[in-house]
């Protein structure tokens, strides 16, 4: 079975390197570059499962990179930074990065929210019927795409993830830690992942985000999902 890629781009030779090896040494195919413009150029060649990310480059952030993925992939993206703060990593997932880990965090923390995110990736929709429609939503669960109200929309994997996880159990609120452990996995211990990234699903989906319709919190219960037909008819 080939090797995963992994494609890292961080400024700094001395932390290139150190993640090179030790994601060398857990059997990963690894490359690495210090520049957006040299990530973007090399990403196509390469064709990574993941990228890791830093935030602060020279020339283009770790930002712009993120979004310019976007734009044509969705592999899945880590953004690795000193910045800590909830406004850069709300940042990161409205650029449709999957994950954002604070440099600093435990190597064996790392690697499992990497594995994570590239087995999320990996993933191969079973589903008991093929598609799933409402008045709002169309999802074909055999291609993995998604049309809201008739326009096909780009979702990460997992944002996809996140949506299909609450379509399935609609109208049945589902707690944020559940939510955080069913997508994300048991690797990850914040809630905070949930809000960010349900806050993008419902730019993506929600006629007025500020105000949800079809993605509703319900005070200590958590988040669910009332399709748009039956709520009418309710």
């Amino acid at each position: 079975m080939p090797q995963e890629k992994i494609l890292i781009v961080e400024d700094s030779q001395e932390i290139l390197d150190g993640l090179k090896e030790f994601f060398q040494e857990e059997d990963y195919d690894v490359n690495g570059v210090s520049t957006g413009d040299a990530a973007l150029k090399i990403f196509y060649q390469y064709q990574p499962d993941l990228v890791f990310l830093d935030v602060m480059l020279p020339g283009l952030s770790g930002f712009e990179i993120c979004g310019r993925i976007r734009e044509l992939s969705d592999v899945p993206v880590i953004m690795y930074s000193a910045l800590g703060s909830e406004t850069e990593k709300v940042e990161a997932f409205e650029k449709g990065a999957d994950d954002y880990i604070v440099k600093g965090t435990g190597m064996g923390e790392v690697i499992a929210r990497v594995s994570a995110v590239i087995r999320r990736s990996n993933a191969v929709s079973v589903e008991p019927v093929d598609s799933y429609v409402d008045d709002v939503l169309n999802i074909n669960y055999a291609s993995q795409t998604i049309a809201v109200r008739g326009e096909q929309i780009d979702l990460t994997p997992t944002e996809y993830k996140l949506l299909t996880t609450l379509v399935h159990q609609k109208n049945r609120p589902i707690p944020a830690d559940q939510l955080l452990h069913g997508v994300w996995g048991r690797e990850y211990s914040t809630d905070e992942l949930v809000k960010w990234h349900i806050g993008h699903l419902r730019r993506k989906i929600e006629i007025d985000p500020s105000s949800p319709k079809l993605i509703v919190t319900r005070r200590g219960y958590g988040y669910v999902y009332l399709p748009a037909n039956e709520q009418a008819a309710a």
